[in-house]
């Protein structure tokens, strides 16, 4: 951290965010960036080492080219994911009008805490997670973090292979029984993920899959389709709302609904890729995610919910016979979309194991050498859990329960009370050289906030215990 004051300034022609000293410092910056941005193929010259437009974007501010559609496509796509599968069973837990309730209060909290862990890395200039950690408990917070992200990634990929095994080899086995080997739940899993998972995850940048984002959010419709199209066959009569008391099952539905609307993991990279870097664009990218994201999650949770009541299972499609057309339609969808959303996992798995390994340490940029080889090694261990793997329970209680609400609620809430809190209280912040001069750019922090920073500290712990309590218990 220097000495010297720090700017955050826009440039409006070319929606450039750039961080200097002065505004005529910028210039040259802004020139640069904008001429990069320009040239997607382009070569350009960062330190010592050549890389490639791409690679820049994935690591350095100012280089987006994403629109904020295009990263609110990210954000769902990476939001959507085993949770939603889960989502019936969180309404069972918390009961139906409370489970409602606390649904859109942990959606408030997750759009929330995304804006406030990018306002935590624009004070800091640290732009992931485990950089941020880096700059408030030192090396050894920062590691911990970047093992967090990895087993939460990984964890979470893993769920998404699970999550496919149990869809696609049972519909294509029953459509196709002469075609044996299709019904083999690891070769559809090793197979989808070689052929269609890693080529997106070999990519260094989210702005290159937002096409592939996009398309799999268009299949969210079908999946919504067949759910409400099958309720009057499968819902009882008459229809039995639960009414749940406070307990420790309530805190589980929470931690299946954090990890329907998690995806702090991929925060910084989807920001990144973003044209247009300024707090109140990012703020609505993350909007539209969460709006987008809850509409689907809940009237699938819903749907699912009235059919099967307190019988629920953890995967709902379980609940449905195979020989269920429209259901098999959701099914289908649902394998796709899992497809398009495993290289959402891999991108910041990749990251945390690279600065774990110290691949990216005081800026360095890795290698293409380096680049493929990790993600392979991320790959390759992700697909063999995932093709062996067949249970859903203890990945929703870890997960969900720990990973995501440590990452999604924890520490967006606890960096921010530790970066901005004694600039509300003192109305100074010597440490923190960018806030002062960057009135105007979004990041004065209010105490509206600073609330908000506090509940999501507070609401954290009990979840975390409660969930890991359980699958320990179990």
């Amino acid at each position: 951290m220097t000495s010297h004051s720090r700017e955050l300034f826009y440039d409006s022609s070319s929606s450039i965010l750039v961080s200097c000293t002065s505004r005529e410092s910028c210039s040259t910056s802004i020139t640069e960036a904008s001429s990069l941005v320009q040239c997607n193929t382009h070569d350009t010259q960062y330190g010592a080492a050549k890389v490639s437009m791409e690679a820049l974007q994935a690591e350095k501010p100012g280089y987006g080219t994403c629109t904020v559609f295009g990263a609110s496509m990210n954000l769902v796509n990476a939001m959507m994911g085993t949770g939603i599968i889960g989502l019936p069973l969180a309404l069972h837990y918390c009961g139906f009008w409370l489970g409602l309730v606390c649904s859109v209060i942990v959606a408030f909290l997750t759009g929330t805490a995304m804006h406030l862990t990018v306002l935590s890395g624009m004070a800091l200039h640290e732009y992931s997670l485990g950089g941020l950690c880096q700059c408030l408990l030192g090396d050894i917070g920062s590691q911990v973090v970047n093992f967090i992200v990895f087993f939460h990634t990984a964890g979470t990929a893993v769920s998404y292979y699970i999550l496919l095994g149990d869809t696609l080899p049972a519909l294509l086995g029953h459509y196709f029984p002469q075609v044996p080997y299709i019904s083999d739940r690891r070769y559809a899993v090793i197979c989808f993920g070689l052929f269609c998972s890693l080529p997106l995850s070999l990519t260094r940048s989210t702005a290159r899959i937002t096409k592939w984002s996009t398309l799999g959010v268009m299949l969210l419709p079908f999946m919504l389709l067949g759910i409400i199209i099958r309720v009057p066959k499968y819902a009882p009569s008459p229809l039995e709302l639960e009414v749940a008391a406070v307990s420790p099952d309530m805190f589980k539905g929470l931690a299946i609904m954090g990890l329907a609307f998690g995806c702090s993991q991929n925060i910084f990279g989807v920001y990144l890729s973003q044209r247009d870097q300024r707090p109140s664009q990012w703020l609505h990218a993350t909007s539209i995610a969460i709006l987008l994201a809850y509409l689907a999650n809940f009237v699938f949770a819903v749907m699912g919910y009235l059919c099967f009541g307190k019988n629920v299972q953890a995967n709902v499609l379980l609940n449905f016979p195979m020989d269920d057309g429209a259901i098999n339609l959701v099914r289908l969808a649902l394998g796709l979309f899992m497809v398009l959303t495993i290289p959402l996992c891999i991108h910041p798995c990749r990251e945390a194991v690279q600065k774990m390994m110290g691949l990216n340490e005081n800026g360095r940029i890795t290698t293409n050498k380096e680049h493929v080889l990790v993600t392979i090694g991320v790959f390759i261990l992700i697909l063999c859990f995932g093709a062996t793997l067949t249970s859903l329970g203890k990945v929703f209680d870890v997960v969900g329960g720990f990973s995501t609400i440590a990452l999604g609620f924890l520490l967006p809430g606890a960096a921010y009370i530790r970066i901005f809190l004694p600039h509300l209280i003192y109305g100074e912040a010597t440490k923190l050289p960018l806030l002062e001069p960057s009135q105007g750019n979004g990041l004065q922090p209010t105490w509206g906030l600073m609330v908000i920073a506090f509940s999501l500290v507070c609401i954290s712990f009990p979840i975390m215990y409660f969930a890991i309590v359980d699958a320990i218990l179990a």
